[in-house]
């Protein structure tokens, strides 16, 4: 009797941690109304939803804040008793920047979801789930469809993960150092200057799992306003990979050690790094004409939690 009630007592606890951890779960997921769009659409099934219209000219922008998880839940309206969807292409761009294309494919006619005005024609297809990592700090994320005359809908759903920390390192060869200062607070920041000859050298130890980096672009005088820098991270003994930035000239910090050089707009790069043992790394310039300057931090170590022996 006693193991009996035991037993259930157990049952009775984990069915209330199942549900704990299920309620904390969907109270972290959170649906993102677009800052623009062009039109809305109302679903409804077990539930009400707004979806978001999609062109292949005007942008659907959302905005979040990293690290986390992006859930994409893609519609095709289905008409003239077409029962499958034809595949199309869901394009976005990551702050202005990376464009990137997903294709979407085939969907039959949803039989949970249909309009809730009676004045649009057809259904709504089944959903298709896309899933984009979003990087640390504020993003914008515009979207448009791509090849496609089928009138296509999105709604988006974000989890937001644990915020990371940061510790700044030092380049473990010499570079020369760079100091720069903000014209409006006067406050000044120092940089190290890489360029294809001269990179920042760095190693990484158990635990780290990204790598992130501030640059600014060099500018001269004779310039245009744009300049593309190539980044290669290179580590020793294995691979490197190439990341392309479009850089612009800033307004609102100077270059006090260089007279002659514009410092360009703050850039951010974020990069994974595989968490088991020992890494090292130089960071430095593809071209050869070309120079940068940049700063450069680990995540903090993540504590493994401390398992408790249970009989």
């Amino acid at each position: 009797m006693i193991n009996l009630l035991t037993t259930s007592k157990k049952a009775v606890l984990f069915s209330i941690l199942f549900i704990a951890t299920c309620t904390i779960s969907a109270q972290k997921r959170k649906e993102i109304k677009p800052k623009k769009f062009v039109g809305t659409v109302h679903m409804i099934g077990s539930t009400d939803f707004i979806y978001y219209a999609l062109s292949e000219k005007t942008k659907t922008s959302i905005e979040v804040t990293g690290p986390g998880v992006l859930t994409l839940y893609n519609r095709v309206r289905l008409e003239n008793n077409t029962k499958l969807s034809t595949p199309y292409y869901l394009k976005y761009t990551l702050d202005k920047k990376r464009i990137v294309s997903r294709k979407i494919g085939p969907q039959a006619i949803s039989i949970k979801v249909k309009y809730k005005s009676k004045k649009l024609k057809g259904k709504p297809s089944k959903a298709d789930k896309e899933i984009i990592k979003i990087p640390p700090g504020k993003h914008t994320i515009s979207f448009y469809k791509y090849k496609t005359k089928q009138k296509a809908h999105i709604r988006f759903m974000y989890e937001q993960k644990e915020k990371l920390n940061w510790n700044e390192l030092k380049s473990d060869n010499d570079l020369k150092k760079v100091t720069l200062q903000y014209l409006k607070t006067k406050k000044e920041q120092q940089y190290y200057r890489v360029d294809n000859a001269n990179g920042f050298s760095f190693v990484t130890t158990k635990g780290h799992s990204k790598i992130r980096v501030f640059l600014r672009a060099d500018f001269d005088y004779k310039m245009h306003s744009e300049n593309i820098i190539r980044i290669l991270l290179r580590e020793k003994g294995t691979k490197t990979t190439t990341y392309k930035m479009t850089c612009f000239k800033s307004k609102k910090v100077e270059n006090r050690t260089d007279k002659k050089l514009i410092p360009g707009k703050l850039e951010k790069l974020y990069i994974d790094i595989p968490v088991k043992g020992n890494h090292s790394y130089e960071l430095l310039l593809k071209d050869p004409k070309k120079s940068a300057l940049v700063r450069v931090f680990l995540d903090k170590k993540k504590t493994t939690p401390i398992k408790i022996a249970t009989k």
